[in-house]
């Protein structure tokens, strides 16, 4: 299945259960997050990231590159989200985060945040063991699409996919063809 957007994406997943519990890993500013707060259900949101000094990073086609205190944003987004108890922003490493949390709890996990391959990899075996049987593991990244991306990026992640699709007996899904594609695998475990 084809999406125009990662916004498309999620959110056709998201009507696919009732009041997901979703895991965002990379949340930089927040606006993605901010998306998945308005169009994915009353379920829980848990958003993680080291928000450690400032970062840069594209929109969702790789352009409009800026620079962000990410540091400051986790206070901003605290006080964002302070009164909505189902959504938690945690300042932490996705691999410390994801080994304290129970396995088998998410419904939809999204990665978005070390793109070298190691770090990819590392998020896709963490979010395997803390993904629902028939959940949905997605992604940032995967491959380009340059008829929306000003700049092609080389990152680790469409490798690191690939592999754990195979190691893992799982295939891709959905795209969705933003400039850089995000992908959508529906894990079955046997």
């Amino acid at each position: 299945m084809l999406f125009d957007t990662r916004n498309e994406m999620l959110k056709y997943y998201c009507d696919k259960i009732s009041n997901p519990r979703i895991l965002e890993i990379g949340v930089f500013k927040g606006d993605f997050l901010d998306y998945i707060v308005n169009n994915c259900g009353t379920g829980s949101i848990d958003a993680v990231d080291l928000f450690e000094g400032i970062t840069g990073s594209g929109n969702a086609d790789g352009n409009s590159h800026v620079f962000y205190d990410i540091g400051k944003g986790y206070f901003e987004l605290l006080e964002k989200y302070r009164e909505m108890p189902n959504i938690k922003i945690y300042k932490s490493n996705s691999n410390d985060f994801l080994r304290n949390q129970e396995d088998d709890i998410y419904d939809i996990i999204y990665i978005d945040g070390d793109h070298s391959y190691d770090g990819v990899k590392q998020d896709l075996i963490n979010s395997y063991k803390k993904i629902k049987n028939g959940g949905y593991i997605m992604g940032h990244d995967y491959e380009m699409n340059m008829q929306k991306a000003n700049t092609h990026y080389n990152f680790g992640v469409k490798q690191a996919v690939d592999e754990f699709c195979t190691f893992y007996n799982q295939k891709i899904h959905a795209k969705a063809n933003d400039g850089c594609v995000s992908f959508c695998i529906n894990i079955k475990k046997t």
